[in-house]
């Protein structure tokens, strides 16, 4: 064949625009095999699209293939399809002009043809600078193509620099070469990767080119035998599984095949609780998968991985893993992808563009994952109660955050109560209740929904702020409860109200014994606040009081108690705060209190009920020998 060389200069500005691609568009230099991947399967496609009507193209090589060839002594990586591939003129315009895409004209074509949609091939080259992104570890790239149902192979080699050169070459069959003269390391680059490596190709294939539709092939050496008997073998090998399960109906799929997948995509070897499936059509089409797991991974509190663990695809292209438009930070343990056909990316292909669209594939989503746990919640008690268990400190977030998913995740949430937790409960309820159960338990007159907090079950179980729900069911909140509470406020027209905290209402006859009991125990109440001054914001009377002699309340600028407990896990200075130490104006303890208040061992009386009132509700006592000594000499007479 005879030839003639032509040297072109690149259109568009090609320098600054190289430049652009090279060291600007793309935050992650691996991203080339995808593109160059992602360019060979749409030629695949755009091959099998035309032979539905020229057969002929296929020319008996009908099953289409990506390969990779990599040679480190050459320091060369070669991609390989047998595709479409290019003529003379398609080489000029899709490789000579920048930001020019192939693809997105061949995708025109047929729309302005009215073609078929359910045949259109999945078509993902929209920019024409995928291909630029070679020279992000290539100083000269050689691409050798024939076109299907021609006999003309082209060459097309550039440096880069802003001149390439196209000559006639000879090619034995259709499809397309793309030779990788591989940049050496620079002196210092921590971040190099040799992609002539087997185990870094493989890598970057699964990250990001798992599944493609086509197989990606490649030569590796493997030992076989034993002994004198080994010997080195060259074996081809697929590096991506092409397997993408939420494209196919969900009838065909069976819970192994899920639960595979949701191995493969979380690296979490248990069994997922539940999965949801659905594809969306429309305006904007979407296919979802997502997974509940069953056991939290060690980074569900780590600050740094707040995002969704959602990996968003476009046509099967992975575009990131970590896609945190996708779901909302509460969710952040649920695995899935999300592969979207018209979703409009940025020109690396790496970012999304803000848009309406992904604010409404969130909506969907997240109504499918909190209706996925209802039914868990109502179908499988017990295993939503494991489940609550791992995840349920996370989701409550969803209560805090202002996401207008308040009042549905609140239908989620499990508490123990101290119904749940009384002898003779209802075991179907596994020591938890949800709102929604409390309200329908609710005797009639009870208009407020009753709660206690603090760090420690046991503790809150014999609490004396009991004795003021007067014998009404009380929820026990403790991690982040009342803090993530604090936002709802109320549940289906019911006040949530802590016990330990605001005012107690009373009747006017209530009020009337309290005033009294105030002018006849007023002296009491400043004497014990000047003998436990330092340790108490104030000394009160108590109307929430039955059969307690007292209990500490919340101060005016109190902390809960489990954010307190989470600033100082944290190292966080915690501000000082004091409590109000109530007195129950009718018990015999207190009575007895007020006819020594003139004695010597008043102090030390004080000093003992204040201590009580601490134990009683859980919190440490602040010199626990000094109490343990005062105990031991009231014993003693």
């Amino acid at each position: 064949m005879t030839t003639t060389q032509e040297t072109h200069a690149f259109q568009a500005e090609a320098k600054e625009l190289l430049n652009l691609v090279i060291h600007s568009l793309y935050s992650n230099k691996e991203i080339f095999l995808r593109e160059l991947i992602s360019n060979a399967s749409d030629a695949c496609d755009k091959l099998r699209f035309e032979a539905l009507t020229e057969p002929g193209l296929l020319a008996g090589d009908e099953e289409l293939a990506i390969e990779l060839e990599a040679d480190p002594d050459a320091k060369t990586l070669t991609v390989i399809d047998n595709g479409i591939g290019m003529s003379l003129e398609e080489v000029r315009t899709n490789l000579g002009t920048i930001a020019r895409s192939g693809t997105k004209a061949f995708a025109s074509q047929l729309a302005e043809a009215k073609a078929d949609p359910e045949s259109l091939p999945r078509l993902i080259g929209q920019f024409g600078v995928g291909f630029y992104s070679v020279f992000m570890v290539a100083d000269r790239v050689v691409v050798e193509t024939r076109r299907a149902g021609s006999d003309e192979g082209v060459r097309w080699e550039s440096e880069g620099a802003g001149e390439y050169t196209i000559e006639e070459c000879a090619l034995a069959h259709r499809g397309t070469r793309i030779t990788l003269h591989l940049k050496p390391a620079e002196e210092g680059d921590e971040t190099y990767q040799d992609f002539t490596q087997e185990y870094v190709l493989k890598k970057v294939v699964k990250d990001w080119s798992d599944f493609v539709e086509y197989p990606v092939r490649m030569q590796v050496e493997r030992y076989e035998g034993e002994g004198d008997e080994r010997k080195k073998e060259v074996k081809t090998e697929t590096l991506n599984s092409m397997r993408p399960l939420w494209t196919r109906p969900k009838s065909d799929i069976s819970e192994e095949e899920y639960t595979e997948f949701y191995r493969h995509i979380s690296h979490d070897w248990n069994d997922p609780l539940s999965h949801v499936h659905f594809k969306a059509e429309g305006v904007h089409s979407y296919t979802a998968l997502c997974f509940l797991p069953k056991q939290r991974g060690h980074e569900l509190f780590d600050p740094s991985h707040l995002e969704s663990k959602v990996a968003l695809y476009v046509q099967r292209v992975h575009i990131t893993s970590e896609c945190a438009e996708l779901l909302p930070s509460w969710l952040r343990f649920v695995h899935g992808v999300v592969d979207s056909d018209d979703l409009p990316l940025n020109v690396s292909r790496e970012t999304l563009q803000h848009n309406r669209q992904l604010a409404q594939i969130q909506k969907r989503l997240v109504k499918k994952l909190l209706d996925e746990m209802g039914r868990q919640l109502k179908q499988d008690r017990e295993q939503y109660v494991a489940f609550w268990g791992e995840f349920g400190q996370v989701l409550k977030e969803g209560v805090w955050h202002e996401d207008g998913y308040r009042d549905e995740v609140a239908e989620l949430c499990l508490f123990p109560s101290s119904v749940t937790l009384a002898e003779g409960a209802d075991e179907q309820q596994h020591g938890f209740t949800t709102l929604a159960e409390y309200v329908g338990r609710m005797p009639e007159g009870q208009d407020k929904i009753w709660f206690l907090s603090g760090n420690e079950q046991g503790s809150l179980q014999s609490s004396p702020h009991l004795e003021r729900a007067k014998g009404q069911e009380v929820l026990f909140f403790s991690e982040i409860d009342e803090i993530a509470l604090s936002k709802l406020g109320e549940f289906q027209g019911h006040e949530l109200v802590a016990l330990d905290k605001g005012e107690v209402e009373l009747d006017d006859e209530a009020k009337q014994d309290l005033e009294a009991a105030g002018e006849r125990l007023g002296a009491l109440t400043e004497a014990v606040a000047a003998k436990l001054d330092g340790k108490v914001e104030s000394v009160r009377l108590s109307a929430r009081l039955t059969d307690s002699p007292a209990c500490l309340v919340p101060g005016e600028n109190s902390l809960p108690p489990q954010l307190e407990a989470m600033l100082r896990a944290q190292g966080q200075p915690v501000p000082e705060s004091k409590q109000v130490l109530e007195l129950n104006p009718g018990h015999p303890l207190v009575q007895k209190l007020d006819d020594s208040k003139d004695s010597e061992d008043f102090g030390e009386t004080c000093e003992l009920l204040f201590g009580q009132a601490l134990l009683a509700e859980g919190s440490p006592l602040p010199d626990p020998a000094r109490f343990a000594k005062l105990v031991a000499k009231r014993l003693l007479g």
